[in-house]
């Protein structure tokens, strides 16, 4: 019975495993999205009382029977993705660490790593879900707009292209620990206690590394996450067949008793 009960936390693991395999494998080509792994643990153990347990007698090891295993955890790799080019001068791409800011409707702030932005009928830059970039920019229609890699927006007319003009800072924020955020989908994270709190990012420090007309790809390398969900199939297969042999088993213990 032992081996029934531990090989079913071990498929449910396994199963757990290629769910998000497949969903990394869904965000191939999601802008800014960012892998993730999982984090396995083992479970209680039995302690088996075998021999002499006298006073007298100390035996070098014990005697412990596990009761399987189980996704504990699953931590997102933030590593950079790479930059595509889109040609789009409100489009911007994040190099290292940050997250840019959004505002949603509610008041409350939401962080992305996804620079697809485009402007709005007021001319705010937005996402594609229509949510505002923090601190709440306007964008000319009739200007050429230049964002500095350290989010400086410029303004330069065609009437007066000698005078730019100073539309603002892009705002970005980091966090001392990126993993505890909680993603809520839309490539977009809120914060929580296990993240703390967000950290305005200093442009001046060169801390702010942006990259204009372009957006940032996802990090999922596809080869990688093939071999990794072969690896899931095959532990799948083997734990189920632990299964199998632990009923086969049960199966000629009872045959045995009649």
């Amino acid at each position: 019975m032992r081996a029934l009960y531990a090989a079913a936390t071990g498929l449910s693991a396994q199963q757990t495993r290629i769910d998000n395999i497949a969903n990394n494998l869904a965000n191939v080509s999601t802008t800014g999205f960012k892998k993730s792994r999982e984090v396995f643990e083992d479970l209680m153990y039995q302690q088996l009382s075998v021999g002499d347990t006298s006073a007298e007698v100390t035996r070098p090891g014990q005697v412990q029977i596990g009761t399987g295993a189980r996704v504990v955890a699953t931590t997102r790799d933030f590593s950079a993705g790479s930059a595509q080019y889109t040609g789009d001068p409100r489009n911007l791409a994040i190099r290292g660490r940050g997250f840019f800011v959004l505002e949603a409707p509610d008041g409350t702030q939401r962080f992305t790593r996804d620079g697809d932005f485009t402007t709005n009928s007021d001319g705010e830059l937005v996402t594609q879900g229509g949510l505002r970039v923090s601190p709440g920019i306007q964008i000319p229609p009739d200007a050429d707009v230049q964002i500095a890699a350290d989010g400086t927006i410029t303004a330069v007319y065609k009437d007066d292209p000698t005078q730019p003009v100073s539309l603002g800072t892009i705002e970005l924020v980091d966090f001392s620990n990126p993993n505890g955020l909680q993603a809520v989908g839309g490539n977009m994270y809120v914060a929580t206690p296990e993240s703390g709190d967000a950290l305005p990012m200093d442009p001046e420090g060169g801390q702010v590394q942006l990259q204009q007309y372009s957006v940032e790809s996802s990090n999922v390398d596809v080869a990688e996450e093939l071999v990794a969900m072969i690896m899931a199939q095959r532990a799948f297969e083997l734990t189920s067949k632990v299964m199998q042999t632990a009923d086969e088993t049960m199966q000629t213990v009872t045959n045995l008793k009649r």
